[in-house]
């Protein structure tokens, strides 16, 4: 089914914008989610100026949870953040038939998020690619995102990213409303961007590329950063939409000093947890990943920088 006016008349493709951050699941001591955290990591992020908040993504490490945290964790966070935020939920399963499951309850829920996320390739290869995402839009009426992202791959397809051909032509289904891109690659990136549209926003998933994927036509960026300097990333993404180039640059390059530090992918969530709770916006730093170097040097230099580039004004005041 091709794309119509259906979700441009709910305005929830001109809402789809700006910095939409894919904040951690805060647990307690027995692994369960930390509802009170969350409520607070939540607000934080949103009075930081940002425009969403992307739950059940890598950083909030779905990928080791019980669908019934999932959905605690996605519940909790809508029904926090109301409509002061845009608020959209991964549903990727283990397989189609998780998938579909996730997407019926998630959709269907009390205070259900305003959109869905699904990175197919965790569970489908590229093959008849889009008439599963065409499917999976008969399930919900919420809208849905595509999440590339070889990272989280780990079936032995020939291709762990979406084939950008096969990108376009999920991008005129009705039920499709843009992509994330965490692949790290500018030139898979650019061939992508060739299907942005009105009705199908592009989103950067990698730091050092927001200023780069938003001259370039991007919609926006979801930036794992946003969880420590939400403020940050909403400064970057507002100086490039009133057209301050100079104070863009600068803000970019502000992310990029502090990107430097962090450690590979995976071992991100735990990082950003210990420095939030430094910070007393979360209770403990209860992780499923893991960092093999030293923690506390990694979070020294953040701090230390952080502390460097405020004391010289390169953060938003």
């Amino acid at each position: 089914m091709e794309k119509g006016e259906n979700w441009r008349m709910k305005g929830f493709s001109q809402k789809l914008h700006g910095i939409v951050v894919p904040i951690v699941t805060p647990f307690m001591t027995d692994g369960r989610v930390d509802e009170k955290s969350l409520r607070a990591l939540a607000n934080h992020v949103v009075d930081g100026g940002v425009n969403g908040i992307f739950v059940m993504g890598t950083t909030g490490e779905f990928q080791y949870m019980p669908f019934e945290q999932q959905r605690l964790a996605i519940g909790t966070v809508a029904d926090e953040v109301g409509d002061r935020s845009l608020v959209v939920a991964g549903v990727t399963g283990k397989s189609v038939e998780e998938t579909i499951r996730n997407v019926t309850v998630i959709g269907s829920l009390p205070t259900p998020p305003d959109a869905l996320v699904v990175a197919p390739l965790c569970y489908h290869s590229n093959r008849n690619l889009p008439q599963h995402m065409e499917r999976l839009g008969t399930l919900s009426k919420l809208p849905v995102l595509l999440y590339n992202n070889l990272g989280i791959v780990t079936r032995r397809w020939k291709h762990k990213n979406m084939l950008p051909e096969l990108v376009g032509r999920m991008a005129s289904l009705s039920n499709i409303v843009g992509i994330k891109d965490s692949s790290g690659n500018p030139d898979y990136f650019a061939r992508v961007i060739k299907y942005k549209s009105p009705a199908f926003r592009v989103f950067q998933g990698e730091e050092k590329l927001i200023l780069s994927a938003l001259q370039q036509g991007a919609a926006g960026a979801v930036p794992s950063m946003g969880n420590i300097l939400p403020g940050l990333c909403a400064g970057l993404y507002d100086a490039f939409t009133r057209e301050n180039t100079k104070q863009a640059e600068a803000f970019q390059h502000s992310i990029n000093q502090i990107n430097a530090i962090y450690p590979d992918g995976p071992s991100i969530p735990l990082i950003l947890k210990v420095y939030l709770t430094r910070k007393g916006i979360i209770a403990n730093p209860m992780s499923n990943t893991l960092f093999k170097g030293d923690t506390e040097r990694v979070i020294s230099l953040l701090e230390s920088k952080i502390g460097e580039l405020e004391r010289n004004g390169a953060l938003p005041v």
